[in-house]
């Protein structure tokens, strides 16, 4: 029986196995799993358009990096990525082949949250702008496509994410998001995880900095709910008061 995203929320709120095994800085998970505050090692913001393709990709557990590594046999047998078509990433970042093209394989959660392969109709609409921040997940891929990636599909992209809007306690209303090329700036302005543990008060320059840059767009989701917690990191943990007023 498949399990709708808004009784898994329930279950497991926004949190997941992959990101609770040592990436969560702080009691929070890394951006692409849950809200955005950081970003882990080597992740790379991307802005794609998506693609009605769908790419049968082989997987083996033992090629597949990090947390992914213990995912289950049965979860990678069939394993099917949707193609994308790059159209920005962060300079200096090569994540696509020559023609612009990537994979990105989704991955959900089950009953206890354990891991579990993609068995929804869909996921991001054919010629949608979407933002991804995508990591290194397999040591090699057993074909000669694109570049894969996995992601947590509940949580990636923006702002297809069925879980993007319980980000904050609760389910999030909002009229107003941030446009997909907006989030995708949002990304790049993120302090990497390292710099996030050592000082959240000056890790935060960047992000301070953009919304400064585009004042009209402070009040638009996610931006309250990343700034609040923040602020509530602030209070709550390090003890110190931000660099600057919030905008």
């Amino acid at each position: 029986m498949k399990i709708q995203p808004l009784a898994m929320a329930a279950l497991c709120l926004t949190a997941h196995p992959l990101g609770a095994a040592g990436q969560s800085t702080g009691g929070y998970d890394p951006a692409g799993e849950g809200l955005p505050l950081f970003r882990p090692s080597g992740a790379v913001p991307v802005l794609a358009v998506a693609t009605s393709r769908w790419e049968v990709v082989p997987t083996d557990p033992h090629d597949l990096l990090g947390d992914y590594q213990f995912l289950p046999p049965y979860a990678t047998e069939d394993t099917e990525g949707q193609l994308f078509v790059l159209l920005e990433a962060e300079a200096g970042q090569d994540v696509s082949d020559a023609e612009g093209r990537f994979v990105a394989v989704p991955w959900t959660v089950g009953c206890g949250c354990a891991e579990e392969g993609w068995d929804q109709p869909g996921w991001v609409p054919p010629g949608d702008t979407v933002a991804f921040l995508l990591t290194r997940t397999r040591e090699r891929v057993r074909w000669k496509g694109p570049p894969v990636y996995d992601v947590l599909g509940w949580h990636q992209p923006y702002p297809t994410g069925d879980f993007i809007p319980y980000w904050p306690p609760g389910r999030v209303v909002a009229t107003d998001w941030l446009t997909p090329r907006e989030f995708y700036e949002l990304l790049r302005a993120l302090p990497w995880d390292t710099t996030f543990r050592l000082d959240p008060r000056i890790s935060f320059e960047g992000v301070l900095d953009w919304v400064e840059q585009h004042p009209d767009r402070r009040d638009a989701f996610p931006l309250p709910t990343i700034l609040q917690e923040w602020e509530k990191l602030l209070e709550g943990g390090a003890g110190r008061s931000p660099a600057r007023p919030i905008p």
